[in-house]
């Protein structure tokens, strides 16, 4: 899926007064689906008994949630048990020097219902991994966090500590 560079920053023309100030801005839950929506690559946390794990995954914004697809492993075994997840995506322009983050975090659930997976199959998402991934899961976002992040000025910034 191709996606416009600088679509995502369209609205951050502000951004320089932002930047000046050093502030982040949240952004509201609307406008972070409509920023997910923009991209096509974002990392999901899951916990297990070891601890935290971080997979890239590539997704799609399909009925407001995130949906990507998987085969057999962690991923699907967290959705089979509606794990509580993390999921984050965060985008940088350096020539704007604007940014931002926005994390869902809700539990996961398999797609199993045919009129859902019919949808799911126009959406055309191919994953960047090989292999058949032929589970489709959803992050059911319980919360939707973002900010706008401007990029401060290194001439302002403090020094580095010079060990």
């Amino acid at each position: 899926m191709a996606h416009d560079s600088a679509t995502p920053f369209d609205a951050y023309a502000d951004m320089a007064d932002l930047r000046d100030q050093g502030s982040l801005v949240e952004i509201e839950p609307g406008e972070c689906l409509d920023l997910l929506a923009t991209q096509d690559f974002g990392r999901l946390a899951i916990n297990d008994d070891g601890g935290p794990l971080v997979f890239p995954v590539n997704y799609a914004v399909e009925g407001g949630t995130v949906t990507f697809r998987t085969t057999m492993g962690t991923k699907l075994a967290a959705a089979d048990e509606h794990a509580t997840v993390s999921f984050q995506v965060d985008r940088f322009d350096p020539e704007e020097g604007v940014g931002w983050s926005v994390l869902v975090r809700g539990r996961l659930h398999e797609v199993v219902r045919g009129d859902e997976l019919d949808r799911l199959a126009d959406l055309d998402l191919q994953p960047f991994a090989g292999g058949r991934r032929a589970h489709w899961v959803r992050v059911m976002a319980r919360s939707m966090t973002g900010r706008k992040v401007p990029m401060g000025d290194a001439s302002t910034g403090a020094e580095a500590d010079k060990d």
